[in-house]
């Protein structure tokens, strides 16, 4: 039975005190666009994934950082050793669940204004403007609440009846009722199925599929600046493929392999149709230059800010107090020709005395001449192809189906560069799920997925720098105490 948390009303007391301002924004069919970019800028946030959801904390869950010494000085020394109860970790709780449920607030106030907008007002409806501006909407809201499920609450493979978080869906949401893990699940579903169907007669694979050149670009679209550059928003195929990632958190990986074989299959015919890397990075110098993996990335949040973010906390490239220094290298790419072992020189990282790591270098800036994607300074992964990919792997192991796994596998292991450590059809299903995992690992640095996808499987163990960490009890934060305090 779901019960009222106490103290919910502080998170979502988002009421203007001047209800003229709010007025006006919902006015003009422009302020509905600023509403939603609104939205996009306060998730891209350091408190949400300009920091915490990515290359900050949760990265450092995913034991990536070799931040720890016997001081505790070091950032992120608390969140590397899972202590909940801490002052650093509490902070970390109390960022990611005011802003992200202020997100959702604002996700809900745009949607209940849309409700009861006026079409005439919107002078690009014809080509489905208010269906971006809903879909995008539910998409956001369904991100938010899944991404702070997974955090504080057990994940479906422990327990998918346990109370978790509230699911808000109108505002103002005063007095919010906590759900199980399994209500929050299906209400991410149903909002990211809508979403799904409002959006897919706008994003049109032929217009911006095709490349990161198109995703990312200015010029792919005839209708202004707001039909844009749809890789930095929450576009059909990424909802879709969001859709993948729940269903596998879920558990059901027969729907999570569907919704990703369909992406991924559309990709693949693309592909031989316009001659693009479906994976990128088809050479080292690619894998150097194009830093994050643009062509493998469906949707990725901006922020103008990030590089400067980043070294704001301490990222000062080979020096033993950047807290983002990678650890496990020598275990984690056992293949010496992985291009993601690679500096920015061309140097294998395992072998770099000053351990210049590859976490510093994914969100260092980066100039250069027309091969470089300067933009990609201001990009943060939210959803990749790879990841696809693995969901797919994992099914068909599941079901028996060594060889196609091995396959999809194998082709993503080439467009890394890797040689040593092709599987073969003869591959055990324990020895390819292993590899799933350390693939996770690998396309995900710096990104704060790996210690999801630990969490999913609900793994006993995380490997930190050769040291094996029991991981009972150690998958679920603590609602902050704002939220269960009484008033």
């Amino acid at each position: 039975m779901a019960g009222v948390m106490s103290g919910c009303g502080k998170w979502l007391d988002v009421i203007p005190e001047d209800n003229t301002t709010e007025d006006l924004l919902f006015s003009d069919y422009g302020g509905y666009h600023s509403a939603l970019n609104g939205i996009y800028q306060t998730m891209a946030s350091p408190e949400l994934y300009g920091q915490n959801l990515t290359w900050g904390y949760l990265s450092a869950l995913s034991q990536y950082y070799d931040n720890y010494n016997i001081g505790n000085t070091m950032p992120f020394s608390y969140t590397e050793q899972y202590d909940y109860a801490s002052d650093e970790v509490k902070a970390f709780g109390e960022e990611i669940w005011r802003q992200g449920y202020f997100v959702i607030a604002n996700c809900n106030n745009l949607l209940q204004h849309l409700a009861e907008a006026d079409p005439e007002m919107f002078p690009n409806n014809y080509m489905g403007e208010m269906d971006m501006l809903k879909g995008e909407a539910l998409a956001a809201r369904a991100l938010m609440h899944f991404d702070l499920l997974r955090l504080f609450a057990e994940a479906p493979a422990v327990n998918m009846d346990g109370m978790a978080i509230p699911y808000s869906k109108t505002y103002p949401d005063m007095f919010p009722q906590r759900l199980t893990t399994g209500q929050v699940l299906d209400n991410v579903l149903a909002d990211f199925r809508e979403a799904a169907s409002l959006l897919q007669p706008i994003d049109s694979t032929s217009i911006w599929m095709v490349g990161a050149y198109n995703r990312y670009s200015a010029n792919n679209s005839d209708a202004g600046l707001f039909f844009k550059a749809r890789g930095f928003r929450l576009n059909y195929v990424a909802v879709r493929s969001l859709m993948a990632r729940v269903y596998a958190y879920a558990g059901d990986m027969k729907s999570a392999y569907d919704c990703a074989a369909g992406i991924f299959k559309t990709f693949k015919e693309e592909e031989s149709s316009y001659s693009y890397s479906t994976f990128s990075s088809s050479a080292q110098s690619d894998a150097i230059r194009h830093h994050k993996m643009i062509d493998g990335m469906l949707v990725s949040f901006y922020s103008a800010t990030l590089v400067n973010d980043y070294l704001a906390t301490g990222a000062t490239g080979n020096s033993e107090t950047n807290p983002f220094r990678l650890k496990n290298l020598d275990y984690i790419f056992a293949d010496a020709d992985d291009y993601r072992n690679y500096n920015d020189e061309g140097n294998k990282l395992i072998y770099l005395i000053s351990n210049e790591y590859l976490g510093s270098l994914k969100y260092i800036e980066r100039t250069g001449g027309s091969n470089t994607y300067e933009s990609e300074n201001c990009l943060l992964p939210v959803m990749r192809l790879s990841e696809l990919a693995l969901i797919m792997a994992e099914y068909l192991v599941s079901q028996n189906n060594i060889a196609d796994a091995v396959s999809i596998l194998n082709e993503l292991r080439q467009a890394r560069g890797c040689q040593l450590r092709t599987l073969q059809p003869t591959a055990t299903a324990e020895e390819i799920n292993e590899e799933i995992r350390m693939e996770s690992w690998r396309e995900n640095v710096a990104e704060g997925q790996y210690f999801f996808f630990c969490k999913r499987k609900n793994l006993p163990t995380i490997m930190d720098d050769g040291v094996i960490i029991q991981m009972e009890g150690k998958y679920t934060m603590q609602i902050p105490d704002s939220e269960t305090s009484m008033n």
